[in-house]
């Protein structure tokens, strides 16, 4: 039962609770979009000293490449769909997108050419698949 403090702190504070949760979610977004890309860098990391300490041909990089995209954006999405708590398939996939489309910049910062093709949307396809089976599994972890 709310006593009467509890409901006089909810009619006079300067925010309302859809406001505050918004606020949280966008924390929440940009926290998974930071270990997003802490994860990526890391196995990149290690991806590159192996690389440079084996006899492992670079033929492999593409799918290594796609395969830490993919555990980067399902580890990251389970945790800010543990964090939100509530639809963890939009999270998740919405998580997968901005990830994706902020890769774009940096492979042109490294000097990939930016190509519209099949490639690029089936990896805006992907993460966003990845991102909300995530976010799923995320929001089922509480």
């Amino acid at each position: 039962m709310k006593s009467r403090k509890d409901y006089m702190k909810k009619v006079y504070s300067s925010k309302s609770d859809d406001e505050s949760n918004n606020n949280s979610t966008y924390m929440v977004m940009l926290k998974s979009l930071l270990i997003c890309f802490i994860i990526s860098f890391v196995m990149i990391l290690v991806y590159a000293l192996i690389l440079s300490f084996s006899s492992i041909s670079d033929a492999s990089m593409s799918k290594v490449t796609q395969t830490i995209l993919i555990i980067s954006v399902a580890i990251s999405s389970a945790y800010g769909g543990k964090k939100t708590r509530r639809r963890g398939w939009m999270f998740g996939s919405v998580l997968g997108l901005i990830f994706a489309a902020l890769l774009i910049p940096f492979g042109m910062a490294v000097g990939q050419a930016f190509v519209m093709d099949m490639f690029l949307v089936a990896k805006l396809l992907v993460t966003a698949a990845v991102g909300a089976i995530g976010g799923i599994i995320g929001v089922n972890l509480n």
